[in-house]
């Protein structure tokens, strides 16, 4: 019998392989964002403005920018005398679109690798929505409670549950299931966030001063050990209406983020908060600092 698909490997293609959602689907007929419905904008403003108190220059990057709406909004936001020391830079697999204002520099690539080209310097680094579509692992556990590492179902494209997750091939999954999301509940699932904690280390690791914020759909240990999210997160979206997730480049699969995973991955040894700011409870911002403070809420400029 041949060997199973590991499920994040058939998300990777399904999701950003050559003839993957990204490429083939526009995403905002998919699903909506909070930088259309919310005032995202507004909310990141305040960040911006403390790091133009503090440093001379700054480059706003906008991780999965989408149709660049975020930068386009910022800048509009900033006084003219301001908007010359800003660099606005954004990064999607997808090519520049038409309309975009010559103010955001357009850098088309995979995000997780043109990342790495980013010069680094001070920065508000902003990944809205991005890392809970970044691929991973997902685990289901049995009446033994062992955990299976889902695969691919060859005919459906659909999620299924192969082998048992054991040392050595599986080491890594196990190391972060131990720490952040044990496995241990019969019936429960978890997917493996380690992915999302490599990029946002990477990402973080371009900044000499400024701030990163992620800003998602997410979890936190305490939440996760309660068992509140023992179904696991895992799912597809066609259309603006929620669907079985499917490894085809039809779907835009999503699963959560464990904030408090990437809060620790963050590079070298910044100062962090993580707290609810939108239209559900599980949607969370992550903010890091590198070598400058977080504005107070009763100084910040709206």
């Amino acid at each position: 019998m041949p060997a199973q698909k590991p499920w994040k490997e058939a998300w990777e293609e399904a999701a950003f392989g050559s003839s993957g959602f990204y490429l083939q689907q526009h995403p905002y007929e998919h699903f909506a964002t909070s930088v259309s419905q919310d005032g995202l904008a507004s909310s990141l403003l305040p960040y911006l403005l403390r790091a133009l108190d503090q440093l001379e220059r700054v480059t706003v990057v906008d991780v999965g920018a989408g149709d660049g709406d975020l930068g386009v909004q910022l800048h509009n936001l900033l006084g003219i005398s301001m908007r010359s020391r800003v660099h606005f830079l954004a990064l999607d697999v997808r090519p520049r679109p038409s309309n975009l204002p010559e103010c955001i520099e357009w850098v088309q690539g995979d995000a997780r690798a043109t990342i790495a080209s980013v010069e680094p310097g001070n920065m508000l680094l902003i990944a809205h929505e991005f890392l809970d579509d970044l691929p991973c692992d997902v685990v289901e556990v049995d009446q033994a409670c062992l955990a299976h590492l889902g695969v691919m179902d060859e005919e459906t494209r659909h999620l299924n549950f192969g082998p048992v997750l054991c040392f050595p091939a599986h080491e890594r999954q196990i190391q972060w299931l131990e720490k952040w999301w044990p496995a241990k509940r019969p019936l429960m699932r978890a997917e493996i966030g380690s992915s999302r904690d490599e990029f946002w280390n990477l990402a973080t690791s371009r900044i000499t001063a400024g701030f990163a914020i992620a800003i998602d759909y997410g979890h936190v240990s305490q939440d996760r050990q309660r068992g509140l999210w023992d179904g696991g997160t895992l799912a597809g979206y066609r259309h603006a209406m929620t669907v079985t997730p499917v490894a085809d480049n039809s779907v835009n699969l999503t699963a959560h983020v464990a904030m408090d995973a990437i809060a620790e991955s963050s590079f070298g040894n910044p100062q962090t908060l993580t707290f609810q700011l939108g239209p559900t409870p599980d949607f969370l911002w992550l903010t890091v600092a590198y070598g400058i403070e977080f504005p107070q809420p009763d100084k910040m400029h709206t």
